[in-house]
């Protein structure tokens, strides 16, 4: 088989596996396979399954009296606490903006609505969300380094006395939720709710998904299927909602229990269901960025929502050295920069040895050409023929496969580790392009806003990189028939078309990264 059919084959494999990586598993991941929970010990068994104990939104649902909220600031989150329900009112990020504008509102991770994050669902149709709590002080205040609790108490119509005790550390955003509840009729288990973030100011992809770690795996569906379909879970050590870069997830203090995620009355949330052990369950609740050290930081087995793909102990380390890399060059776009150099100038001998093969390869197309012609209805002679060919000139046709499937992890790698890269969010580069987390465009007046593709900017970057590619395949030497030629110099066009929407940070490594192979290609060549 020839080396330019193997190559092609391996091009199209990667761009099959990265279409399908991006495209089909991220986005239209299935539900797990539902199974009941284990109890140990003294707790009571956890629901195995809880679609029959979804209420109605009017059960979960109750307006927030903004009079009489409760405020909570800390170091890095300042938040409201409603005496309706003792539930989540607001919750802002303060190192975090809504807009590029660095004067622009802190970024909430809180969506107005009916149902509020934190409502606890008491079993069948009820819920707390209309009780009135009574609480123990009117704000909370705290510095770094100290802590801090509100506690609410209020009874039920039913007879029960329910306590809910908020515990929150003045530099960190994880705290904790303590529920216990006394009286007559206690539930078995009761549920914790929580509701997605509003999309305004996430920035990144501007996709939102449920998410949780079910038995080290994690699990995610988009909220548009969340909306067809419920999202039913296996007992998971967390639950929650994930944007590109920001988390808001709880976890059970008592052990992984089942949830779901689903939509009553258009209105989605999520709820984890867990066993009363003595009449109390405990809560982490974490409402923050997907900031890599800041979950380790939080534990709970966070961190696993960033999701490095299959080349993540490549990834880490590569988002490790682009931050340290950011703290010499003070901008992360010529961080971008220096690190993809330093990747490429890595991997020079695995380049070389390609190149050269390919040009070994190149010298006998002549001689593949006559076979070809010779043996053109005897498959197996012509098969012979080349090998034999191969072996007289002393060439492999997979020496060239086998440098670039080496390179294959660090290049993906690099790429997983910029996509989830917070830093990047709102970071500025130079000229039109102030944030890396955004597709480059640059606005051009005159230019209208119905425009297919260019009609809110122009991406000049995105071009540049397509031109790139072009010339690099340009200047790649040229093997096999003339059709597989022009396929291969249809694929820069199809790489543009894609990376219009990518973020600026990663069409730029793209960019230089097709710059720095077009150089060294040019000095083989000139050297050859």
């Amino acid at each position: 088989m020839e080396q330019r059919r193997l190559l092609l084959a391996f091009g199209l494999s990667v761009l099959i596996l990265f279409l399908y990586q991006e495209v089909i598993v991220r986005r239209y991941r299935g539900s797990p396979t539902e199974t009941p929970a284990v109890s140990t010990g003294e707790r009571a068994p956890a629901p195995a399954s809880t679609p029959d104990r979804t209420p109605s939104t009017t059960a979960l649902a109750a307006p927030a009296d903004g009079a009489d909220l409760i405020p909570v600031e800390t170091g890095v989150i300042r938040a409201a606490i409603t005496p309706l329900g003792a539930r989540l009112n607001n919750l802002e990020l303060k190192s975090y903006r809504r807009t590029v504008d660095p004067d622009s509102e802190p970024l909430e991770l809180v969506a107005p609505g009916p149902i509020l994050p934190l409502t606890l669902q008491l079993g069948g149709e009820a819920s707390d969300a209309r009780l009135v709590y009574q609480a123990d002080r009117s704000a909370l205040q705290l510095a770094a380094g100290e802590q801090g609790e509100i506690v609410f108490q209020a009874d039920s119509p039913s007879g029960l006395k329910i306590e809910k005790r908020y515990r929150f550390e003045g530099d960190g955003y994880l705290f904790h939720v303590t529920v216990r509840i006394s009286g007559d009729d206690v539930p078995r288990s009761l549920g914790l709710i929580l509701t997605p973030m509003p999309l305004d100011g996430l920035t990144g992809t501007g996709r939102e998904v449920a998410i949780a770690l079910v038995n080290q795996s994690l699990k995610e569906r988009p909220l548009a299927d969340v909306h067809k379909q419920p999202f039913q879970l296996e007992p998971s050590v967390w639950v929650g909602f994930a944007a590109q870069y920001f988390l808001s997830a709880a976890i059970p203090l008592d052990g992984p229990a089942p949830a779901v995620a689903t939509v009553v009355e258009d209105v989605p949330f999520a709820r984890i269901d867990t066993p009363l052990v003595d009449g109390a369950a405990q809560f982490a609740i974490y409402t923050g960025p997907k900031d890599r050290e800041v979950l380790a930081r939080a534990g709970q087995h966070l961190d696993r929502a960033l999701d490095f793909g299959l080349f993540w102990f490549v990834a880490i380390p590569l988002l490790q050295a682009l931050r340290a890399l950011d703290r010499v060059t003070r901008n992360y776009g010529v961080a971008i920069i220096v690190l993809t150099t330093l990747v490429k100038v890595a991997t020079i001998p695995l380049t070389r040895t390609t190149f050269r093969n390919m040009r070994e390869m190149q010298k006998i197309q002549p001689q593949m050409a006559k076979l070809r012609e010779k043996h053109k209805d005897d498959q197996v002679a012509l098969q012979k023929e080349m090998m034999e060919l191969y072996r007289r000139h002393r060439l492999n046709p997979l020496t060239g496969c086998l440098p670039m499937i080496l390179q294959l992890p660090i290049f993906v790698g690099l790429y997983n580790a910029l996509s989830h890269a917070i830093e990047l969010r709102h970071a500025p580069f130079a000229f039109w392009i102030r944030d890396l987390s955004a597709p480059d465009r640059l606005v051009i007046p005159g230019i209208p806003a119905g425009w297919p593709l260019i009609g809110n900017g122009v991406p000049v970057l995105t071009l540049f990189m397509g031109a790139s590619m072009f010339l690099q395949q340009w200047l790649t030497p040229q093997q096999g028939d003339p059709t597989q030629q022009r396929m291969m110099m249809v694929m820069p066009l199809v790489f543009t078309f894609m990376f219009i929407n990518f973020p600026a940070g990663l069409v730029l490594y793209w960019l230089v990264n097709n710059l720095l192979t077009i150089g060294q290609q040019y000095a083989m060549m000139r050297s050859s």
